[in-house]
Parts: C-alpha cells; sequence; structure tokens
C-alpha cells in the first residue's frame, strides 16, 4: 500500500504542477497583454502630445498674424504683393510671363480655375 501512496502523490505533485505551469502561462499571457496595451496607450499618448504642440505652435502664430494685421504698414504690403494694389501717385509695373511657360505650370499640378499671380507690382518713385 505505500507504494501506491506514493504513486498517489507523485501523480497528485504531478498534476499540481501542470496546474501550477498553465496557471503561470495564463499569468504571463494576461500581464504581456496588458503591458503590450499600456506601449500603445504610450505611444498614443505621445502622438497626441506632438499634435498639441503643433497645434500650440499654429495657434501662436496665427495670433501673432492677427495682431499685425492691425498694423497699417503690415496691411498695405499684404495689398501690395497678394493683390497688386498700388498708391495713388504710383505707377504699376507687371511682368507678364510667356504663355507657353504659364501653359506649362498649368500642365503640372496648378489647379484650373484659379487665378495665379501673374506679376509682380513694382513702384516707381516720382
Amino acid at each position: 500500500m505505500a507504494a501506491r501512496e506514493g504513486e498517489k502523490k507523485n501523480r497528485i505533485a504531478r498534476d499540481f504542477r501542470r496546474v501550477l505551469i498553465v496557471l503561470v502561462i495564463i499569468f504571463v499571457a494576461i500581464l504581456g497583454r496588458q503591458e503590450y496595451k499600456i506601449y500603445q496607450i504610450q505611444k498614443e499618448t505621445e502622438a497626441t502630445q506632438k499634435r498639441v504642440e503643433e497645434l500650440q505652435k499654429a495657434q501662436a502664430d496665427l495670433e501673432a498674424e492677427r495682431k499685425r494685421l492691425y498694423d497699417p504698414k503690415y496691411i498695405e504690403k499684404l495689398a501690395r504683393e497678394d493683390h497688386n494694389y498700388v498708391k495713388k501717385d504710383e505707377v504699376p509695373i507687371f511682368i507678364v510671363k510667356d504663355k507657353e511657360k504659364q501653359g506649362e505650370k498649368t500642365k503640372k499640378g496648378a489647379p484650373e480655375g484659379k487665378n495665379e499671380k501673374q506679376g509682380q507690382v513694382e513702384s516707381a518713385e516720382n
């Protein structure tokens, strides 16, 4: 009977080790899954933080632009460069490019239906 009890104890010990190994594997799998989720969240947090910094910089640039729009000299500069405005006693000079070169620009990716800036305004001082 001692042999049977020894076999029974060995079998119980072996079964216990197997159950313990299965539990450890499950625990490690769950732990690994949680660590991976934490890693993903950290990456997402870093990306979000970078985006926030970019947006804050863009906001600061826009605020600076808004403040410059109260400056008459800046408004005049924008009007001259972007809209080809000239002062009352100035003579505008437009430099017109060849039609072939303009056609190439349009073909290379300029959206149709939008006017391109065709010249540069220069002022002649008297």
